[in-house]
């Protein structure tokens, strides 16, 4: 079973301007000249003008897939239909079947988000809608624990399209719609594979930019795909996935890394899945004409209600041949830069009632040894001798330093050392700005960094003076990746290469610049636990 918790990203508001330009479009339909209009081979469209760039325009709610629904329920993503006449590409196209996160209040102000399972859009924004402009093109996979989340959050398209960058965000389908498995499925397959169809719905959109991005101005041979959470694991297992191989040339991950951890098999999402099928009152070999006729409203409840359901991406012998921690530790991923990093306090956030959080938290040293033998089993000793404590007034504090490492800062720190030691360039970082007001306990929780790369901030949160020169640092670092493979560039503070030889990190927050990637003479505990694990997955394997 794998150790990640459910994630939760979320939808933010509209940039003033295009929120602006959405309710005039409402109100009083433009005249179709007066739109920016781009023809693809599956018909026209016409979309909104990107405010701040004359010649720029945002396309939203594109289908880059015929949608799953009916008999296409858990199949590989087939071609979109083609259209005549013009489509109005003016609205965000609704999210994938999901329960309402508890992030929304914070992060929307809203409760939940508009779904269907019809859910395949993407969404363009580009600075210059020529198709010789062949500008760098960036892909941004959400996050969300692969359970929730939309293409519309964060809100990066306008703000990186007005750096020069030409932005595509996804919906992929999610949870049950996105990751059930079954012997009857795997019969369907020609691949004998199932499961794994949101990143399949991944693949299908990198596809989709490859065949059709020159026509808003982008470059398919300057692709660089990214995500935060969820959506960086997904983009890590991407690199080590023959479907995606050609697809991207540099990738940014931030706090999630598939490096670390054991990917389900098949087998073991099967299981799942059984349980599901169990959970809703059917009959073992229930037939998938059955399964796909249940209404999506029921899958998602059923599996909502079963805590011991977590649907993630699963080793498959297709999409994915071989264990991602393998792969990358044989340096056989995809041989393009990374940008990579977590934030210094990933997991407070997990815990807080600003995101209605319940996450357990060990209070006593008693429960938190407990916790570390539950997780570590044999290694709990290793563990607790590396992040130790002696009453247990200071659990609470070591075991956030522990789990934040463990489960993000170890993992992007490998990443990094294995892109390295295969000869390709990495470059670490480690995000520490921390909030003033209800998010001063917080410390550099989990997807802030976000707030500062779209320019917008939470409800709650208490802008000071340093968010702009912060926010500006981000932004010209991932915009030189995606445009160069490399974050350096005039007016910023140099950013080394990560190496063996100098394992350094960019410190990003109200201090900027290179320091050693922090906690690192911890994480070798870790390192074992993990080959451990990896030579288990081997042996079962035989």
């Amino acid at each position: 079973m794998s150790r990640r918790i459910a994630v939760h990203g979320a939808r933010y508001a509209l940039p003033l301007a295009e929120a602006t330009a959405i309710a005039a479009l409402c109100a009083a339909p433009l005249l179709a000249q007066t739109m920016p209009q781009v023809r693809i081979p599956a018909g026209r469209l016409a979309g909104l003008p990107l405010s701040g760039a004359a010649q720029g325009a945002a396309f939203l709610g594109i289908p880059f897939s015929a949608q799953p629904v009916g008999d296409l329920r858990w199949r590989a993503p087939q071609p979109a239909p083609h259209w005549s006449g013009v489509r109005q590409a003016t609205r965000y196209g609704p999210a994938c079947m999901q329960t309402p996160s508890g992030w929304l209040p914070e992060m929307l102000g809203i409760r939940a988000m508009r779904t269907s399972e019809a859910c395949l859009y993407l969404n363009v924004w580009t600075p210059q809608l020529e198709s010789v402009a062949k500008l760098p093109v960036f892909v941004w996979v959400h996050g969300g624990g692969n359970v929730e989340g939309s293409g519309e959050w964060p809100p990066l398209g306008a703000t990186l399209a007005k750096r020069g960058i030409v932005v595509v965000s996804l919906n992929y389908r999610l949870g049950v719609f996105g990751f059930f498995s079954s012997a009857a499925l795997n019969a369907e397959s020609s691949h004998r594979a199932s499961g794994n169809y949101g990143q399949l719905d991944q693949i299908a959109a990198l596809r989709w930019v490859r065949d059709n991005i020159r026509f808003f101005g982008g470059d398919p041979a300057r692709v660089t795909i990214g995500g935060q959470s969820s959506g960086s694991l997904d983009v890590c297992n991407l690199m080590t996935s023959p479907l995606a191989r050609g697809l991207f040339r540099g990738a940014i991950l931030q706090s999630g890394a598939c490096v670390d951890s054991i990917t389900a098999s098949l087998k073991d999402s099967e299981g799942m899945s059984a349980r599901l099928v169990n959970d809703l009152g059917l009959p073992a070999g229930v037939s998938m004409a059955k399964l796909r006729a249940i209404p999506a409203e029921r899958l998602l409840k059923a599996a909502a209600a079963d805590s011991q359901i977590d649907m993630e991406p699963v080793v498959d012998g297709w999409l994915l041949p071989a264990q991602p921690a393998l792969v990358f530790a044989d340096g056989g991923q995809a041989a393009i830069p990374v940008l990579v990093g977590s934030t210094r306090d990933e997991v407070s956030i997990f815990a807080s009632p600003l995101v209605h959080g319940s996450a357990y938290r060990p209070q006593t040293l008693a429960a938190y040894r407990k916790w570390l033998s539950d997780e570590f089993g044999g290694f709990a000793d290793q563990v607790f001798a590396a992040y130790s404590a002696t009453s247990d007034s200071q659990v609470p504090r070591i075991f956030r330093r522990m789990f934040t490492d463990y489960d993000f800062a170890f993992g992007a720190y490998l990443l990094a050392k294995e892109n390295a030691d295969a000869g390709h360039p990495a470059y670490l970082y480690n995000f520490d700005d921390v909030g003033s007001g209800p998010f001063a306990g917080l410390g550099a929780f989990h997807s802030e960094e976000n707030m500062f790369l779209s320019q917008r901030y939470w409800t709650s949160w208490v802008k000071q003076p340093s968010d702009a020169i912060v926010s500006n640092a981000i932004i010209g670092y991932w915009v030189n990746f995606i445009r160069n493979g490399s974050p350096n560039g005039v007016g910023l503070p140099m950013w080394p290469r990560y190496s063996v030889d100098r394992p350094l990190c960019q410190r990003l927050g109200r201090d900027i610049g290179p320091e050693p990637a922090p906690q690192v003479q911890r994480f070798p505990v870790f390192q074992r636990f993990l080959n451990a694990r990896l030579q288990s997955w081997k042996a079962a394997q035989r």
